[in-house]
């Protein structure tokens, strides 16, 4: 079985960097396979975290929706750890890709080594979100983050210059919402927004929101 042309154009539209590859349709290929495993849950090949499309596009937080939407809840509730490595650029540039992607490992490793019960999930490049929802049982708070920077510093691979981490801590409530596949943009994007908050703004503590969206239906009365 072979790709037609017009196929393989599209792929190199949707993945230009395959382009001038002899093997430029295999590689957008698999970058579609790749995807659709990542959506569906499959590990970050990397880190070993869950990749962001089983946040944004999968299931990833169905079971959590479930467990506080079949209670008597006044909003959904969900805490975050977010962590960045700093420079993981220069990591890779001074000590080569393969450190870079061992650093990668080991912090959500050590992510997921000190909270078993939260997702850890592989929000962009160099940043982790720890997500606490309802089947956590853990509620965020400042003194978790400091433990948690202590348990990054202590598992972190020796570097010189030593690794550096930023995190922000976010709890979000969402009010109202209407099915849970509407829930996983909004956490990624209030994760990204959390950290650039905290790094431009310096320490701001948990950062709160509440979003509602009016997702139930009320019916006309008689």
């Amino acid at each position: 079985m072979a790709l037609t042309p017009e196929q393989e154009a599209t792929l190199l539209q949707l993945f230009p960097m395959a382009k001038g590859r002899p093997d430029a349709s295999f590689v957008g290929v698999q970058a579609l396979l790749d995807a659709e495993r990542w959506r569906r849950g499959e590990a970050d090949h990397v880190s070993g975290a869950a990749h962001a499309l089983a946040l944004t596009q999968g299931s990833l937080l169905k079971e959590e929706y479930d467990l506080s939407t079949h209670g008597h809840h006044p909003g959904w509730v969900i805490g975050a750890v977010v962590v960045d490595i700093r420079e993981l650029t220069l990591v890779n540039m001074r000590h080569g890709f393969a450190t870079g992607d061992a650093v990668l490992r080991a912090t959500a490793q050590a992510l997921q080594s000190f909270a078993p019960k939260a997702k850890v999930v592989r929000i962009h490049s160099d940043a982790f979100a720890v997500l606490f929802g309802p089947m956590s049982e853990q509620p965020v708070t400042l003194e978790l983050a400091e433990q948690m920077r202590a348990k990054l510093t202590k598992d972190a691979p020796v570097l010189s210059p030593p690794l550096v981490f930023s995190m922000a801590t976010v709890e979000l409530t969402l009010v109202s919402p209407s099915h849970w596949q509407v829930m996983g943009p909004l956490v990624w994007a209030e994760c990204e927004r959390a950290l650039v908050m905290e790094q431009r703004a310096g320490p701001l503590g948990v950062q709160r929101r509440r979003i509602e969206l009016e997702g139930a239906v009320v019916l006309p009365g008689p």
